[in-house]
Formats: structure tokens, C-alpha cells, sequence
């Protein structure tokens, strides 16, 4: 079997697994990749067709019900139905011609004529007649509540951009560990890539060119080098952690902003990290000293009932949807419903409602709320709601990306980042301080 049929049935076999896992596909292909004989290349061209045919899955599987009847495809088992969904985007994605799949899979030769009418189609004039946001969500791959939400909080043109970079890929940036030593010149070290500084933030670069150097590097193993969104690192400077001081980061795993938060101390004061799951910290334990953050106290808890009770700064970086990174986990967007929402907004306000009560006689206290989102459900509308309940005086973030979305009491003092605009995850950072 030549590469490209080896890619293409690694493929198939890696759709054919994401039916029935309850992982994301990016999790199912690292797993699939520890035990792979393909070479590197080979296994790079997996992940790149296997995500993007989930980035595009709802457009494929509308294209597939144009072209073939009901009864046909309820006839088709997964292994055909997936080995479709690769031609169609294979041949109208990437050009690839039709024959290269015909002459290997005899299966789908008897849909030949209807695919090619289907990969002649120009997807704007097909979509032109329908209501904007079934367009919309078929031009640009998201579900419908999506497309409806974003529609609701920014402009058509904002929204068809931010759609259209959530099926690129992400942005990556780096900083050394400045709590290793000789981190700097592990990092000018590095050769054969190319590095962005960051304005305002020192020791931040965008990875223009090299990160699989990178990954691959000594000093990235080593943790000398780290990689980090650069969302991540600003939501880590809007808490602004002083030397001295006592900080909370209350739902720490997998311990990245803890491990910053201690580089922004001097290693001087008290972190107490935690997280309710006992293998995810035991698992950010050990990340931490390789990191050289030994010095953070790592204790399993759930935040909703605080058991830190005396910091000066508290971090909820609560458990969220993840909208904010469907570039690089596209499967999250088809996994979302309704259901899902409304148990992660219940976890955010009772995180919220929680840690604002424990620390309601602790006036000064500054916390700071952020979410892996680009939902309101998880931002403004838990910002706005913990104000009205809570005795709070919302500061301002670190001055980087957008104001929060318009119509929320929030809006101004809150901070939103968008791939399209920032180059970075989608993230929502509000900051608060217990009022005297």
C-alpha cells in the first residue's frame, strides 16, 4: 500500500473510532499515534485530514444528502459513510481527483456520477436561498445555536470572520521558564524557526515558523521552553500576582497559569493550587517540578466549597465549553447541546457564588473569572449575574483584545479575545475585587 492509501485508511480508521468515543478526535489521534509504525510525515497528514473532515462534518453530511437518497444512506455503514465524507472532501477541498478513490474503494464507485454532480456545486450559490443562519452554518461549518449566538452579540461581518478562522489553524506562542535556569539561552538555542516578539509582553513570541522544532527540542522537554496561548499567559496578567502575596488558582489542573503565576512572584509568597479531580493533580504535581514550580502547594478540593480562605488573589479559570479552541479541537462544536451548557454555566456559578460568599467579609480580594469560551452563557451573563448577588467592584483586565459584548452591564470593564482579531484561543477574562 503506497502513503496516500496508508493516510487515507488511517483515516478512515480514525473517523471510524470517533463514533463511539466520548474523547475529542485530537485526543483519539494522539492515542492512535503512540502506537503507529507510520512515520511522522504520515501521521501529521492523518491528524491534518481526520480533524478537518470533523471541522467540516456538517457540510459534508449535507453535501452527502444532496447526493444521495435517504434509503441509500441508511444503507451505508460507518467505514462507507466516512470513506465518503474523505472523497468529498479530498475532491472538493483539496482538488484531489475522484479516480484516485474509485480505483481503491470499488464500494463508492456506484456513487461516482452523483458525487462529481455534488463536488461541481459552488457551496454560496447553493446556500444563497436559505435563512442566514442555516447558511451561515453550512458555508462555515459551525452548528446553527453557534451561528445564532454570535449573530446575536457581533456584526455579520465579525461573525463570518471568526467563523471562518475557527476552521484555520491556531496561532502558537512560547516563553522560556524563567524559573528554570538558563532558560534564555535555551530559547536562543533554538534554531531553524522563526519568532515573533510580542509588543507589551516580554518574553512572549509567536511561533511564525518551527513549532514542531520546537516540540521536538531538548529545552521544550526539558521545560526550559514552554508553550502557551498567548489567551492563557494574558489572563494570568490580568490577575497581575504580587511577590509576597497569598494566590488561589482554584481550578489549576493542568497548572500552566499556575506555574506563570509563580514566574510573576519571584518565587516569592504562597500559591496553593487546586483542582477536584485526584489524577489531575497528581498528574500537575509532576508537571511542576520538571517546571521547577515545586514550590506550589498542590491540593485536590472542590472550589465550589472553598478551603482557602485567606488570599489575596484568587484565579477561577472554570470548566467551560471550549469554544474558544475549535481550531484545534473541532470536534467540540458537534458535541455541544443544550444540556451540556446548562451543567458547565450551573459549575461557573456555583464556582462564582462559592469563592464570593467564602470571601464576602474579605474586602480587597481581587479574583479573576476567565473562560475558554466565545459564549456570553459563560461570561458576561455570569459576570452580570454575580452582581447583582454579590458586593463586587469589577477592575479592569489587562488591556489586550476587545471589550466584553455590547448590552451586558459587564461589557466595558471585561475583556474578549477572538482568534480572527487576536490571533489567540477565544478567551473571556472579567477581574473583580471584594468591595471594602
Amino acid at each position: 500500500m503506497n502513503q496516500k492509501m496508508s493516510v487515507r485508511a488511517e483515516t478512515i480508521k480514525a473517523l471510524n473510532r470517533f463514533e463511539n468515543a466520548s474523547t475529542s478526535m485530537k485526543t483519539l489521534l494522539r492515542e492512535m499515534q503512540t502506537t503507529s509504525p507510520d512515520s511522522i510525515d504520515s501521521q501529521i497528514n492523518v491528524q491534518s485530514l481526520a480533524l478537518s473532515i470533523i471541522r467540516f462534518r456538517n457540510t459534508l453530511d449535507y453535501l452527502l444528502s444532496r447526493a444521495l437518497d435517504r434509503k441509500a444512506i441508511q444503507g451505508l455503514s460507518v467505514e462507507d459513510k466516512n470513506t465518503l465524507r474523505l472523497v468529498l472532501y479530498e475532491t472538493k477541498w483539496l482538488n484531489s481527483d475522484i479516480e484516485d478513490f474509485t480505483s481503491n474503494y470499488p464500494d463508492i464507485k456506484r456513487f461516482e456520477r452523483k458525487l462529481r454532480k455534488i463536488i461541481a456545486l459552488d457551496l454560496k450559490s447553493a446556500f444563497q436561498n436559505m435563512p442566514e443562519i442555516n447558511r451561515l452554518s453550512l458555508l462555515y461549518s459551525h452548528p446553527t445555536f453557534i451561528v445564532e449566538t454570535l449573530l446575536g452579540n457581533l456584526s455579520e461581518e465579525d461573525t463570518i470572520e471568526l467563523l471562518k478562522a475557527n476552521n484555520q489553524k491556531r496561532s502558537y506562542y512560547l516563553r522560556p521558564n524563567l524559573l528554570q535556569n538558563d532558560a534564555i539561552a535555551a530559547l536562543d538555542s533554538l534554531t531553524d524557526i522563526q519568532l515573533e516578539p510580542q509588543r507589551d509582553l516580554p518574553n512572549v513570541f509567536r511561533i511564525v515558523q518551527g513549532v514542531e522544532k520546537v516540540v521536538s527540542s531538548q529545552p521544550f522537554r526539558d521545560g526550559q521552553i514552554l508553550i502557551q496561548d498567548l489567551a492563557s499567559i494574558l489572563v494570568v496578567k490580568s490577575l497581575d500576582p504580587q511577590p509576597g502575596e497569598k494566590v488561589w488558582d482554584s481550578c489549576a489542573a493542568p497548572g500552566m497559569k499556575t506555574q506563570f503565576i509563580m514566574e510573576l512572584m519571584h518565587g516569592k509568597g504562597e500559591i496553593i493550587a487546586t483542582d477536584m479531580y485526584e489524577e489531575r493533580v497528581r498528574v500537575a504535581e509532576e508537571r511542576a517540578r520538571i517546571l521547577n514550580a515545586s514550590q506550589v502547594q498542590w491540593l485536590q478540593a472542590d472550589a465550589t466549597k472553598p478551603v482557602v480562605l485567606d488570599a489575596d488573589r484568587i484565579l477561577i479559570d472554570a470548566p467551560c465549553t471550549s469554544t474558544g479552541i475549535l481550531q484545534t479541537y473541532p470536534s467540540f462544536k458537534w458535541r455541544l447541546n443544550k444540556d451540556t451548557l446548562l451543567t458547565l454555566m450551573t459549575i461557573q456559578n456555583k464556582l462564582l457564588d462559592g469563592i464570593l460568599t467564602a470571601y464576602r467579609e474579605k474586602p480587597g480580594t481581587e479574583i479573576v473569572f476567565s473562560t475558554c469560551s466565545i459564549l456570553p452563557h459563560e461570561g458576561e451573563s455570569q459576570i452580570d449575574s454575580a452582581m447583582k448577588r454579590h458586593d463586587i467592584e469589577l477592575l479592569e483586565p489587562y488591556p489586550y483584545g476587545n471589550r466584553g459584548y455590547p448590552r451586558f452591564k459587564c461589557s466595558r470593564y471585561v475583556r474578549r479575545l477572538f482568534p480572527h482579531e487576536h490571533n489567540t484561543s477565544g478567551f473571556f477574562i472579567a477581574k473583580m475585587r471584594i468591595k471594602q
